[in-house]
């Protein structure tokens, strides 16, 4: 592997919750398509100072790429020799450079303009903009479908969400900033409720009793899944049967609502989500008034 390594290849780092994993696997895998490189995934230099204890998950979606060997590891980013990789690069003509980090803005054309003539280089970024990988589209779904679910009632939940005109409704709110207000969801729940026929109302988050206590559905049915102990690949598969979508301010629910494309599907999204999370096409923009 060390060997095939050494000539034409990309390593991305990957980092941070699942919805950011995804992205960062997308954009990295559609640059290593464009150029005809082989993908490696760093699956641990960019967890070893996670606040959070995140860990790599994307070994149980089929994705198309290779751990990288330890050679081609440059370690958590406070390292000497990541920082001075990273560092020397800027320095280096673009096309020379070894390492590509993303801006505090994401630019889709940064990404899809890099070129360069190094036998090895780094991505390190999330690309939290579909433009960087919708020329692949149709891969990026196939590798990155959610496992199956195992347990014959969640298998039947699913069944039965798909059966329906569900609306996926995400809450994002424990020990996350900024949070959306009560306002995003009402003005969203109102276009779903005019937008769909017979709308059900599937509600997932990391805080349940807030949704129960501010979000109004009025004669439409609401199921609030907020089931003990459930890992998160679980609801993430469940989220992405909903035929529709309210998305939160989140790459966890964006990619929820982004992997399974269905005819007359309709996603609502916040128009300032207070992070640089680009809206797929044909997705409806919400007011979403922020709180810290």
């Amino acid at each position: 592997m060390t060997g095939r390594g050494a000539t034409s290849s990309v390593v991305a780092i990957i980092k941070g919750g699942l919805g950011n994993q995804l992205f960062a696997y997308a954009g990295a895998r559609a640059f290593a398509l464009r150029a005809g490189r082989v993908l490696f995934l760093d699956d641990e230099s960019g967890f070893q100072l996670d606040g959070y204890g995140r860990t790599f998950r994307l070994d149980r979606f089929p994705i198309q790429a290779e751990p990288a060997p330890a050679s081609l590891r440059l370690g958590n980013p406070k390292t000497l020799r990541h920082r001075w990789l990273r560092s020397i690069d800027r320095f280096r003509k673009p096309s020379r450079r070894r390492y590509f980090a993303e801006k505090k803005t994401v630019v889709a054309a940064d990404l899809l303009d890099f070129r360069s003539s190094r036998s090895v280089v780094y991505l390190n970024g999330y690309w939290q903009d579909p433009a960087c990988f919708e020329d692949f589209a149709a891969e990026i779904r196939r590798e990155l479908s959610p496992p199956e679910l195992e347990a014959p009632l969640d298998r039947a939940l699913e069944r039965e969400i798909r059966s329906t005109e569900s609306v996926l409704v995400h809450v994002r709110r424990i020990r996350y900033s900024p949070k959306l207000t009560a306002n995003y969801y009402a003005a969203a729940i109102s276009l779903a409720t005019h937008g769909v026929d017979a709308p059900r109302f599937e509600v997932f988050g990391d805080d349940l009793a807030w949704a129960r206590e501010h979000l109004d559905f009025g004669r439409h049915p609401a199921r609030f899944h907020d089931d003990p102990g459930c890992d998160e690949l679980r609801d993430f598969r469940l989220m992405s049967a909903c035929r529709h979508a309210i998305v939160a301010n989140s790459s966890f629910s964006w990619w929820a609502a982004w992997l399974e494309k269905r005819p007359g599907k309709k996603v609502w999204t916040p128009a300032e989500p207070g992070w640089p999370l680009k809206p797929a096409p044909g997705w409806a923009t919400v007011p979403s008034p922020l709180e810290s």
